[in-house]
């Protein structure tokens, strides 16, 4: 259920797992699952074929594997829509292009036991332009054999995952940071190494976002969602987060 945040108050909350497979609780995702290798080639069809018959395979099975989208243009996963009761004929719930003898999984999910979640976003940087946020510093000099780069002063903007730029030229990704005038790249220092007083860039090359499941296993993305701001849809999964976003918390 959708609460209104406005008007009542939430009861706890928890930090998020942020993953594919696992539930914002971390409960693992798939409950039961089967495989098959042996079926007839599909081009644009919803008419699974296999060579051996597998009675393990059940309606509502989510379908996954080379060729099969992981969600459809209609937000959600292809399943077992019908079986003809062979364990050999199925139709799938979208058309699929899939190669001869692929492997194939069918999953089920105990999607009645999911606890639903309202996530709250922690952190989300500000736009500045398509590529994300942007901060600077004054560096101090860097020899090209170290990946440690610092800073005259103190700046706490700089986060993991950003690509790091000294006078325009890429340095790489961030890998972690030390303090608020530290951090260590993912790679060493390229070329002649970096000039004391050169100017650095941090900026994230992708946009801020953070992608869910929902309660009724559809997967949504929203992008620059705002900081301090409680998406609203009841959430069951954190699949992924990019461009900055942090401090996530789901509420319940």
């Amino acid at each position: 259920m959708i609460r209104n945040y406005y008007t009542e108050a939430y009861k706890g909350g928890v930090i998020p797992v942020v993953s594919n497979t696992q539930l914002v609780d971390g409960t693992v995702k798939v409950a039961y699952s089967t495989t098959s290798s042996d079926n007839v080639a599909m081009t644009t069809s919803t008419a699974l074929v296999l060579g051996t018959a597998n009675f393990d395979i059940k309606v509502g099975m989510i379908v996954s594997g080379t060729g099969v989208p992981a969600i459809t243009e209609s937000g959600y996963p292809v399943i077992i829509l019908r079986s003809s009761g062979d364990g050999k004929n199925f139709t799938l719930s979208a058309p699929v292009s899939v190669g001869l003898n692929a492997a194939l999984t069918y999953s089920v999910l105990n999607q009645s036991s999911w606890k639903e979640y309202n996530l709250f976003i922690g952190e989300s940087p500000i736009q500045q332009n398509n590529f994300g946020s942007i901060t600077s510093a004054t560096a101090n000099a860097a020899s090209a054999a170290q990946k440690t780069v610092t800073w005259k002063i103190s700046n706490p903007y700089v986060k993991a995952g950003m690509t790091a730029f000294d006078d325009g030229v890429s340095l790489g990704l961030v890998d972690s940071i030390n303090s608020s005038t530290s951090l260590e790249l993912v790679t060493n220092v390229p070329g002649g190494g970096i000039a004391d007083a050169s100017i650095l860039t941090f900026s994230y090359t992708v946009l801020p976002s953070v992608t869910v499941t929902t309660i009724d296993n559809k997967q949504l993305t929203f992008t620059n969602p705002a900081q301090g701001f409680v998406l609203p849809v009841s959430v069951v999964q954190v699949n992924s987060v990019a461009g900055g976003v942090s401090g996530l918390l789901a509420l319940d």
